[in-house]
């Protein structure tokens, strides 16, 4: 079952009505039995032992640093015969037990992570190594990894560290964290929620609102028309040039990378946009996943802005303690010997910034086209970091001033170009194929006004769909830089409100595609 089936919404209404009938204060524990339900009817009962396992162990963790808490009040409050020194040693080895309670956890976590999801890659990377030496090879483990397991992972361990550090306070209901770590909306694709803001939403009582299931309502109707209209009718266009690659050239190659760019976005925003609009209409906001990536005018800006709730936990949880780790430090007084003082202090940066995109790539899928796209990001941005004094000099020798609109134009258009390009990793069935798609991109690019050249043998029905899809998400796009479309929409008559509703669902119902081959009908959450 996928959020973009009849079944789901059917079971979803049902969902909804029974949270509102029981007492606010069993509310949590509807939510607990209905998130787990979903799992059940994705089919992946087999897996269950893993949610379990998470939400075990990250309520453990939370309950060992609870009681080192007490431990240190105690102490805080001990008699006068503990010397100070004492008392010292004694929160010492409270702190020291807290730290091995939270490498625990992630060791645990991201060990089932690794085996299921990427146990495969290593073996065959293992005996590709071993076979040089004329070694035999292992067997493959055969592991399949659980639906949304990348996600649920990460908002484990996010929460771990957040008590860990004191921003939040642990939960002493075991339950209870295990609804934060499976709540269904955002199970199988984030977004990736944070303790601090997503629990509480959870756990408190929430009372039937019209405007919570209007606005969610309106939400999930975009994101459907993205998905079923926009990603849908563009996915078999783009998968089509991509698979042919051997036999067009590197301008219909290209073509394809700006197609996928689209329908990627539109899949995964439109997955976005209707979990956020379930979640609404249980009285929950989630974090929001994207705020207008494609005027970005930086690649920088771009990851800012897309996918924002894996990006700023990356930001967190690894750019931010990297940046300052005693090896980072080391690596920058070590450049610091052979290379100017203004290069030598961003190596802790460059060095973060690096493991930041390599564990990007490996998020994303466990193959080496996933980890060079994740190198060739990190080498765009950190170049750019590094070559700001020399751009900023080209740009002041031409006269060229930041606010002027041409000038932020032709940003967002490289960087939609950039971005396009990079989609020849994603794009490409595997990493060599990646690689032989770009260089027929650099060396065979022939443009021409012919409609094999730019569409391949793509029915023109689909393409006129996914046209008029695009261009109500451009209009949408720029009504909203403009100031929120949902309050403005609510400020017109019914009548208004009800012809949008209604050509909306048209939309979907006459133009969309229904394409459910990805995993879990939508492309992340094979992620």
């Amino acid at each position: 079952m996928s959020v973009n089936q009849l079944s789901f919404f059917v079971l979803f209404f049902l969902s909804v009505i029974f949270y509102y009938c029981v007492p606010r204060k069993c509310q949590w524990m509807a939510l607990l039995g209905i998130s787990l339900l979903f799992y059940h009817l994705m089919g992946v009962d087999n897996f269950i032992y893993v949610l379990v396992t998470a939400g075990t162990l990250t309520w453990t963790t939370g309950k060992m640093y609870q009681i080192d808490v007490s431990l240190a009040e105690e102490l805080k409050n001990a008699p006068v015969k503990l010397t100070r020194s004492e008392k010292k040693e004694k929160k010492s080895q409270a702190k020291n037990r807290k730290k091995r309670w939270l490498l625990c956890m992630i060791f645990i976590n991201l060990g089932i992570l690794l085996v299921l999801k990427y146990g495969d890659f290593f073996v065959h990377n293992a005996n590709r190594i071993l076979g040089v030496f004329g070694i035999d090879g292992m067997n493959k483990l055969g592991f399949v990894a659980p639906l949304g397991l990348s996600y649920y992972t990460l908002q484990a361990i996010g929460y771990a560290l957040d008590v860990y550090k004191g921003k939040s306070i642990p939960e002493k209901n075991p339950l209870k964290v295990l609804l934060f770590v499976t709540f269904f909306p955002q199970m199988t694709q984030g977004p990736i929620g944070r303790f601090g803001m997503l629990a509480p939403q959870l756990y408190e009582g929430h009372t039937f609102s019209y405007r919570n299931l209007s606005y969610g309502c309106q939400r999930i109707l975009w994101g459907m028309m993205k998905k079923t209209v926009i990603a849908d009718n563009l996915r078999p266009l783009a998968t089509g040039i991509f698979r042919q690659y051997k036999t067009v050239n590197g301008f219909t190659l290209f073509m394809a990378c700006i197609y996928t760019t689209f329908q990627i976005y539109a899949d995964f925003s439109g997955y976005s946009d209707i979990v956020c609009g379930i979640g609404e209409i249980f009285g929950i906001r989630m974090e929001e996943n994207f705020t207008q990536p494609f005027f970005s005018k930086s690649l920088s800006e771009y990851w800012r802005r897309w996918h924002i709730s894996l990006s700023s936990w990356f930001r967190d949880y690894i750019f931010y303690p990297a940046s300052i780790s005693k090896g980072a430090v080391s690596f920058g007084k070590f450049g610091g010997k052979f290379l100017p003082p203004r290069i030598s202090k961003m190596f802790p940066a460059v060095f973060a910034l690096s493991l930041v995109w390599l564990c990007t790539g490996l998020w994303h899928d466990a193959s080496w086209r996933y980890i060079l796209w994740g190198v060739a990001n990190g080498v765009i941005i950190i170049s750019a970091i590094i070559l700001k004094p020399q751009f900023d000099a080209v740009k002041t020798k031409l006269h060229i001033r930041e606010e002027a609109w041409w000038w932020q134009v032709f940003c967002m258009i490289r960087t939609f170009l950039i971005v396009a390009l990079l989609k020849v990793f994603p794009g490409a069935g595997s990493t060599m194929g990646s690689l032989r798609i770009f260089k027929k991109i650099l060396l065979e690019f022939q443009p021409a006004m012919d409609y094999a050249v730019w569409f391949l043998d793509t029915e023109s029905y689909r393409l006129i769909y996914a046209a008029v899809g695009l261009v109500l998400f451009l209009i949408v796009s720029i009504l909203r830089t403009r100031g929120k479309v949902r309050d403005f929409l609510a400020a017109k008559p019914v009548v208004v409100r009800w012809a949008v509703y209604l050509f909306l669902l048209s939309l979907i119902l006459f133009m969309g595609a229904f394409d459910s081959t990805a995993i879990g009908g939508f492309e992340y959450a094979q992620f």
